[in-house]
C-alpha cells in the first residue's frame, strides 16, 4: 500500500472481513496461507463464492490476472458498501452516500 495511506490491514465485524494487501505475489500467497490456517484452526470455511477483490482502476491488468489465478476469487469494482458505509477511493461523490442518507432519514422520520 502507498506510504501515505493509513496502515490498516483489515476491518472485521462478526463474519464480515475486509483484508488489505499489496498486489505482490508473496503478499497474496501469505494472505491465502493465513486464511487457510484460519479455516483449519476454527473449522469455519470461507465461502469463496461470496469473496471478492477490489483494485484501483490504474492497477495493471497482469496483477488482476495474478490475483484471480492465485486466489480463485472474482474481481469487483469500487465503490462497494461495507456495514452500510461506502468504500471507495478518490474524491467523495454524493451518490456514494445516497443510500446511507436515505437510511438515516427513514430512521429519523419513524
Amino acid at each position: 500500500m502507498p506510504k501515505w495511506s493509513p496502515q490498516i490491514n483489515h476491518l472485521s465485524y462478526a463474519d464480515d472481513t475486509i483484508l488489505f494487501c499489496s498486489g505482490e505475489k508473496a503478499s497474496i500467497k501469505k494472505m491465502i496461507m493465513v486464511l487457510r490456517e484460519y479455516e483449519k484452526t476454527s473449522r469455519q470455511m470461507i465461502n469463496m463464492n461470496k469473496s471478492f477483490f477490489y483494485l484501483h482502476d490504474n492497477t495493471p491488468l497482469i496483477i488482476a490476472i495474478r490475483l484471480r489465478k492465485i486466489t480463485g476469487i472474482r474481481q469487483r469494482s469500487f465503490p462497494f458498501t461495507y456495514l452500510g458505509c461506502p468504500v471507495y477511493y478518490g474524491r467523495k461523490k454524493c451518490s456514494y452516500f445516497a443510500e446511507l442518507v436515505k437510511k438515516i432519514q427513514r430512521k429519523i422520520s419513524s
